[in-house]
Order: structure tokens, then sequence, then C-alpha cells
């Protein structure tokens, strides 16, 4: 009895607590103050009470003010903060609109097109060359029927002309939600790299692999930021509806424990996982999660002159063709690379967000039937292409698969 009447001292507590930060919860979501958590419980009524952002195994994810916090620990609730990861996209133009090798990342004036998306009635714009020179350089621009390739990322303008989104969903909101409007132009441009088709007219952009299954999944807000439980819910929802690969054009410097379950289940299930090495060379051991994550395909940016981007961040590779933790795998283009964009036009931005859809693209349009020997076929073909010393140089790790 005495056990009881404690356990219901403590719900009355907790609804009482949670009621007095309620407003306080609201007012400093919108100031930016609250912050994601991991609450390690499965508790109905502290899920009922705090709101339900994403569900695992080991509890659910919620935003907490400190008040919140103070209240949880109160009750010996345990909480994990979650973390924020960025796209890893750089917008280089200079002043005059002329876009640079990527040391300049405040323009975003590089568009080819207008401002406003545009009704897909009528081409509105047409791109510089419909088959980019990133394109050319990894022989793409067919293939890839019958693969799934998913793009999580700041979500797609799916009225593009040149863009036929098979799935769109959003994690960013609480659950799964159907939509993956794209109000920052980095997902629309990775898209098109991957899996652009020209458009019904033919006069359009290609990407690497056209005839690809393109599934969009919005994980990242308009600003580029990224919580990380909304990735590993993007992770596992794919995986379990079909994916054949997962491209992940985002990072951080630590990694998540969320995600790195998330690609452990995804891997399992014979998923193909890529992500960018990250822009924060050229120091040595640079390399952003989950790209250094040995499950995880990382690709760093070389230029059209094959030489390597010195913000593209680097592995600790030891030369012995043996991928390994926080080691790159392959160079691909990443500067200047001109792409689709929100506003139903074109775009032209550099990073390593840029280098990482050649490569997804290359996965689905040289499919072997399952990850391992596609991986692995991949490795082969850019060893006949290396770009930097013998063996997984830091850089580039094997060098860039180009498809024969």
């Amino acid at each position: 009895m005495k056990k009881t009447i404690i356990a219901l001292c403590l719900v009355f507590t907790l609804m009482i607590s949670v009621g007095l930060v309620v407003a306080e919860k609201q007012t400093k979501t919108e100031n930016g103050e609250a912050h994601r958590y991991l609450v390690k419980s499965n508790n109905g009524m502290l899920k009922m009470m705090y709101g339900i952002q994403h569900n695992f195994d080991n509890g659910f994810t919620t935003d907490l003010t400190q008040g919140q916090l103070k209240v949880l620990e109160k009750l010996g609730v345990e909480v994990e903060e979650v973390e924020l990861y960025q796209i890893t996209g750089k917008p280089t133009c200079n002043n005059d609109g002329i876009c640079d090798s990527g040391e300049n990342p405040s323009c975003v004036d590089c568009k080819i097109g207008g401002e406003e998306p545009i009704p897909p009635e009528e081409r509105p714009c047409y791109p510089s060359e419909q088959k980019p020179y990133g394109i050319v350089m990894v022989n793409g621009g067919s293939g890839g029927a019958g693969v799934n390739v998913t793009v999580l990322d700041t979500g797609v303008y799916t009225d593009h002309l040149d863009l036929d989104i098979k799935l769109c969903k959003d994690t960013t909101k609480r659950g799964i939600k159907n939509g993956c409007s794209d109000g920052n132009g980095h997902g629309t441009h990775v898209a098109g790299t991957i899996a652009a088709n020209g458009g019904n007219d033919g006069l359009g952009i290609f990407g690497v692999a056209p005839e690809a299954n393109l599934w969009m999944i919005k994980v990242c807000g308009n600003g580029g930021s990224c919580w990380t439980d909304d990735i590993a819910t993007g992770i596992r929802y794919v995986a379990d509806n079909g994916a054949n690969i997962i491209s992940m054009s985002l990072g951080g410097d630590t990694e998540s424990p969320l995600i790195k379950n998330a690609i452990d289940y995804a891997t399992n299930k014979g998923v193909l996982v890529i992500a960018a090495a990250g822009n924060d060379g050229p120091a040595e051991g640079s390399i952003d999660y989950p790209g250094a994550n040995v499950k995880v395909v990382a690709v760093g940016a070389i230029d059209a002159n094959e030489n390597v981007a010195s913000w593209s961040s680097r592995g600790t590779n030891d030369g012995d063709y043996i991928i390994e933790e926080r080691e790159v795998e392959f160079g691909a283009p990443g500067v200047n690379i001109e792409s689709t964009w929100k506003d139903g036009c074109y775009n032209i931005i550099s990073g390593t967000s840029m280098a990482t859809p050649h490569v997804a693209g290359l996965v689905a349009k040289l499919w072997r039937g399952n990850a391992a020997d596609t991986r692995a076929y991949l490795q082969e073909l850019a060893r006949l292409h290396d770009l930097g010393i013998t063996g997984d140089d830091t850089a580039t790790g094997f060098g860039l698969p180009v498809a024969l």
C-alpha cells in the first residue's frame, strides 16, 4: 500500500511539473533553446505528457527544456542528448556570380533559373549541360532500372520536370508523414545527380542512373540541420520497405548511437549505405560520421581535373586496400556540380554532398544483386582509376569508380 501511494505521488508530481513547463517548452522551442533527447523509458504516461518524435527499442525521442530535464532527473529517468548533423553541400559563388572551387561558402546566387518554383506545364529553363562533367567522368547517364535508391536529405521539389519521385516521406515531424517538400534545395540537387532523367522532352539534365527508382525521405530542416533520430527513423523505414541503397549527404563530428544502430539494421537487411566524408579537410582524420562508420561507403570530393578539393575531409587510411573505421573509400566529382534545384531549374554548388550521389548513382547503375558484391565491384573499378598514392589514400580511398 505504501509503495502504491508513493508511486501515485510521483505521478501527480510529474503531471503538475509537466503542466508547468508545457508553455516553457513551446516558447523555448520556437526560440531554438529546447533540445532533442532520447528518453530511455517506454512509460506510456511520459510519452503522453512529453510527446513522441520517434519511438525506439530503448525509449523515445522528444524536445525538452532544462525545466523538463530536471523533472525527469528527479524521477530517475535516464536521458541522452540527440546529436544534430548538417548537410554537407557548399554553395560556392563569388560576388560576381562565378562559381569557384568551394572556398567561399557564403553566396548562393548560382541558380540557372528563377527564384520561385515554376509550374511544370512547360519547361521554364534549361541546364547549361545536359550531362554535367561529373556524370561524364563516371560514365553515367543510363541504367539503374529496378534499383531502389533512397536519398535522406532536405526533401525534393517533386514537380521538377527531370525527376520522377517514387516515394516521398518526412521524418522531421512526429512520426513518418507523407510529403517531402524541399525549402533548401540541397536534397533536390542530390536527387538530380543520382537519377535525373532529362524530362519527357529529353531536354533537361541527366543523372548517373536515370532509370533508378528514386525514394526521398526528408530528414533535414530547410536550414540544413538534421536531427539524428529523424535520420535513424528514415534509415529503418526504407530498410523495411525494400531499399537497395541509402545516400546521405550529411554528417557530424561524432557518431550517433541511434544512426549506428539503424545502419546495422539496414546493412543486415542487405542495404548498401553511402555517405559524405565531410567538408572539414584537409586535416587527416577529419572525416564525418556516418561516413566514418566502417559499414558505410564514405566519399570525398574531386574537381573536373581530378584534384582533391582542399576542404574535402580526409580519413586515416593505411594504404592496404582494406576499409576500416574512419576511412574514405572513394573520390568523386564534388566541385561546381550542376544539378536540379528547388525552383524547377538548376543550380551549381560544391561539397562532398555533391560527390556522394555520383557514387550512389553508380551503385544503382552497376548493381550486382546484393550490397557486398556491388561494393566489391566498385572498389575494383576504383583501383583502375587511382587518384592518389598506391593503396587507399586518405582523401579518395581506392580512387574514382568509373562504369565500364
